[in-house]
């Protein structure tokens, strides 16, 4: 009886994964597991049998991948790597590095990026996409070493976001007095929130508690004076604004 009830296990595995291979529906599977003893008989005698040889050979179930993930081409990709591998223009390499940078494949726009530089070292965009490319693999020191570049060249390249991001990149990488100065560069010029947050938090470490705290009521301050739809984008560091003053005792109507 026991090798009976072996060879009927083996059978209803052998069915269920003949199912799977096949993608028939899911209704099957019950059948197979739950109707005993005749379930897995009348799915082979009903579909594998009827089926022969026309299905998918059977082939173990892959639950989890070993090897990296396979990277998916578009056309748009594909077109640009057979114009590189024509003309190799600096133009074609910050694009697909673009790309990358876009679905967050990082370390694939970071080559893309610096041989764009490598052959045209005046352009910007590849500096830029670099930096930002460095700091999503989670290497703010060097990234920041790129925007220093960029910053050299143009302190108000994409609108002020790029001296915003070596600010970031500084304060991430703990070098607080760059990223003092950084930031208020930023706040002189751009008055992003979520600069003057910053800036006052490492005034606060610093010590300067008082500063700090006038650069928190700046932010509420300001904050009365905004259009609607900038008011939103801006509201978490309002908030933000707002608690590190009530921690530090201050209530603001």
């Amino acid at each position: 009886m026991d090798i009976f009830w072996i060879a009927y296990t083996a059978f209803v595995l052998w069915m269920c994964m003949d199912c799977f291979n096949r993608k028939e529906h899911f209704i099957w599977i019950i059948i197979i597991v739950f109707l005993i003893p005749v379930g897995p008989f009348a799915y082979f005698f009903a579909v594998k049998n009827r089926a022969g040889g026309s299905g998918p050979t059977l082939k173990p179930i892959k639950l989890f991948s070993t090897g990296p993930p396979r990277e998916i081409e578009t056309e748009e990709t594909l077109q640009l790597k057979e114009l590189i591998s024509k003309f190799h223009k600096a133009y074609h390499y910050e694009k697909l590095g673009q790309i990358y940078l876009e679905q967050k494949k990082y370390e694939a726009a970071v080559s893309q990026f610096e041989e764009a530089i490598k052959k045209d070292p005046e352009l910007n965009d590849a500096r830029y996409g670099l930096g930002k490319a460095l700091h999503g693999m989670g290497h703010p020191a060097e990234a920041a070493k790129v925007l220093e570049e960029l910053i050299k060249i143009d302190k108000k390249y994409d609108y002020g976001n790029a001296i915003f991001g070596l600010a970031e990149c500084y304060r991430l990488s703990d070098q607080e007095d760059k990223a003092l100065e950084a930031y208020k560069a930023v706040i002189n010029s751009f008055h992003f929130f979520k600069a003057y947050y910053h800036y006052a938090r490492l005034l606060d470490k610093k010590g300067q508690k008082k500063e700090a705290i006038d650069y928190m009521k700046s932010i509420i301050g300001s904050s009365k004076d905004l259009p609607d739809y900038k008011l939103e984008k801006e509201r978490h560091w309002i908030e933000e604004a707002y608690k590190y003053l009530r921690k530090n005792g201050i209530e603001l109507a």
